[in-house]
């Protein structure tokens, strides 16, 4: 009886062509937040120790990133997929929605059964 495991063939995935280009650690759109968010504390405060602010953000992205590197990747696919749902109508109707009617099949005839209206 041949052994299965010796018939599988592994081939190994390099894992530096699926990773996203980074630098100090953190992807580049991690990096551009944390200069974002300091930049805007310090303009706000005036004050220069607040770019010190800089370093606990910037080792918060280092641990998000160290636990998957397209973390800020995925998180702007949700910013722009699924908040525009939550923010709008996503408490009505408690799923995304399209359009604020509701849903009005057609009797076996083809006709509706009211006209459709728009609650506000």
């Amino acid at each position: 009886m041949s052994d299965p495991m010796r018939d599988i063939v592994l081939d190994p995935l390099f894992v530096g062509a699926t990773r996203p280009p980074m630098r100090w650690g953190v992807t580049y759109a991690a990096l551009i937040l944390n200069m974002v968010c300091t930049m805007e504390i310090f303009l706000l405060s005036k004050n220069l120790l607040t770019l010190l602010v800089a370093l606990p953000i910037h080792g918060l992205c280092a641990l998000l990133c160290s636990r998957d590197p397209k973390f800020f990747d995925l998180a702007a696919a949700w910013c722009r997929t699924r908040l525009p749902a939550l923010v709008s109508n996503y408490s009505y109707w408690s799923a995304s929605s399209y359009s604020p009617l509701e849903l009005d099949l057609p009797t076996p005839r083809g006709r509706r059964r009211a006209d459709p209206y728009v609650r506000l």
